[in-house]
Order: C-alpha cells, then structure tokens, then sequence
C-alpha cells in the first residue's frame, strides 16, 4: 500500500509541529534527557516521511515501515534509546500514513 504525497506531506508536517513542540525551538543537541527520546522519535518520524515523499516524486516505491531504517539505525537503536525511537518514530509515521490510505480506500469500495 502506498500513501499518495499529499497524504505524506501532511503527516510530514504535523510531525515537524510535534517535534516543534517537543523541543520548544532548542537544538535536539542541547535538549535534556527527559526530552531527547521524544524529540527523536519525532525527528525519526519526518526523516522517514521525507524519505517516503522524496521517493513518490521520484516515481520510486517509498520504503516499507519494516524497511525504513534497516542497517546502521537498527544497529545504532541496539545500543541507544534515542536511536530505537528514532526508528521507531519512522516506521510508525510510515505505517499510520499506509493504514490511512488503507482504510480511505476500502471504506470508498463500501
């Protein structure tokens, strides 16, 4: 299922407003530990969007939830809480922007 770049580009910036707020404006280098891992998973989230709609305009099939990620974030979220919801955030905001095109299509068969 691929979610088309409107729909991408809109859970791409509603996850760019929550990172916004997570970190109030600081750099996600100056940020506290009570903040890093949510400001990751954000952050991991508008990566893998923007992967997903850079791919789209390419003509290209955006990555797979399951994909997103795969190598050295896999390796680095071993060893680190803030790389694991950074890869996290990814592959859920690729797996809710697919669920919704999803649903939009099966309720339009109904």
């Amino acid at each position: 299922m691929i979610a088309p770049v409107e729909r991408i580009e809109a859970a791409r910036s509603a996850a760019l407003d929550a990172l916004t707020r997570v970190t109030a404006g600081q750099s996600l280098c100056t940020l506290g530990r009570e903040r890093l891992d949510a400001a990751k998973y954000h952050e991991g989230a508008v990566a893998a969007l923007s992967d997903a709609r850079r791919s789209l305009r390419r003509g290209a099939a955006p990555p797979t939830p399951e994909d997103w990620g795969a190598g050295s974030a896999e390796t680095r979220a071993q060893v680190s809480a803030s790389w694991l919801a950074y890869l996290v955030g990814g592959r859920d905001a690729l797996t809710a922007a697919y669920r919704s095109t999803l649903e939009d299509e099966q309720g339009a068969r109904s």
